[in-house]
């Protein structure tokens, strides 16, 4: 057991790009109707769904790099720890040590379900983000989630486990 690797799902990735578009052109079109067509124009809300689907058009495009990229590996677990690429703040957190985890569990946020992993010194990983995620860091723990990995969550969770038992341990 040196190395894991497991890959995003382009599937999944496209899945999601997809409901994005849709939303987009929803956002794009509401506004479109509310400027253009609608008897009595309503500015803030068209402003704010131009607003939304400039967001839309923006994160598509950021969506549809990712999955051009070479690199596709989501996730690597080996002896020295855990590195996630499934999030921005993850990214800048980086490959976090096995000794740096205090407890690995499953939990629930904003509807999601994610592994959370507690840190002994979250600041130590954290500096760099904004406040806001900071403290969600500090509260919860490093959230990972299975949503583009080509896994379901209660596999990652137990190849999170057999490392963590393994190499933890062995470097506290």
């Amino acid at each position: 057991m040196n190395e894991t690797i497991i890959e995003f799902n382009n599937k999944k990735r496209l899945i999601h790009l997809f409901l994005g578009v849709i939303i987009t052109l929803v956002c794009l079109f509401s506004a479109y109707y509310m400027i253009a067509i609608a008897t009595k124009i309503r500015l803030f809300p068209a402003a704010m769904m131009l607003m939304l689907g400039g967001m839309g058009i923006y994160f598509s495009v950021i969506a549809v790099k990712d999955m051009l990229k070479k690199e596709h590996a989501g996730l690597i677990l080996n002896s020295e720890g855990i590195l996630f690429k499934g999030t921005s703040a993850a990214r800048e957190i980086g490959l976090v040590k096995w000794s740096a985890i205090q407890s690995v569990s499953l939990g629930k946020a904003y509807g999601a379900s994610f592994i959370f992993l507690k840190l002994q010194r979250p600041d130590d990983y954290i500096q760099n983000l904004p406040a806001q995620v900071q403290n969600m860091i500090r509260t919860n723990g490093m959230a990972v989630s299975a949503g583009e990995l080509s896994t379901d969550l209660n596999k990652l969770k137990d190849h999170i486990d057999q490392y963590y038992r393994q190499f933890g341990q062995l470097n506290q």
